[in-house]
């Protein structure tokens, strides 16, 4: 098809790329939040607004990933118990293997994506800090409203972790019988 006009053309062009860009950010696999730190110039002892106290990348993605635990962080800016919060997932995220737990961070005042709108339409329970873990079949498996110590918290993670790990043992382990029982049954079927 030949078009009469050359903007008309570009006008097509562009809005064809436009559409194409937009179908492939749709099918882009989902990243955990990384790199991990606290925003410089968080203070611990009184209400400062310096912006949310973890920086990172990849912050935007809020989405739960069935087969892989989450601990999701509810904070604001601007608060005293949230920066101190912060402190202690910034010091458990550097010490987790990325690969086993997927972090997400939560901006209840200023949300960055429409995921994390859904989540806080979903398990936000109107206080901050707060933190909750989700199991690797999508369900919550711990929470906590305020300040929890490090080592309560990476206890609760480390939990979280090992019974994902077995249960993505047993059912490998589930899988690999059934392939047997296939296999068993195929040969007496000969």
């Amino acid at each position: 098809m030949r078009l009469k006009n050359k903007k008309t053309d570009a006008l097509l062009v562009s809005l064809l790329l436009f559409s194409l860009t937009s179908s492939l950010q749709l099918i882009t696999p989902a990243q955990a939040a990384e790199a991990l730190q606290l925003r410089p110039g968080v203070v611990f002892n009184q209400d400062t607004d310096n912006g949310f106290p973890i920086t990172g990348t990849h912050l935007a993605d809020a989405k739960i990933e069935k087969g892989k635990p989450a601990l999701i962080f509810f904070g604001a800016s601007g608060d005293l118990n949230t920066n101190r919060q912060a402190k202690r997932v910034v010091e458990i995220y550097n010490k987790i293997p990325s690969k086993t737990l997927k972090f997400i961070l939560v901006d209840v005042d200023h949300p960055l994506s429409q995921e994390s709108k859904s989540l806080i339409k979903t398990f936000y329970k109107g206080y901050i800090p707060y933190e909750i873990l989700i199991s690797h079949n999508g369900k919550e498996s711990w929470s906590q409203i305020g300040e929890v110590q490090t080592n309560l918290l990476r206890k609760k993670i480390e939990a979280l972790i090992s019974q994902s790990d077995s249960s993505t043992t047993h059912l490998e382990s589930d899988e690999k019988k059934a392939e047997s029982q296939d296999q068993e049954q195929a040969k007496v079927s000969e």
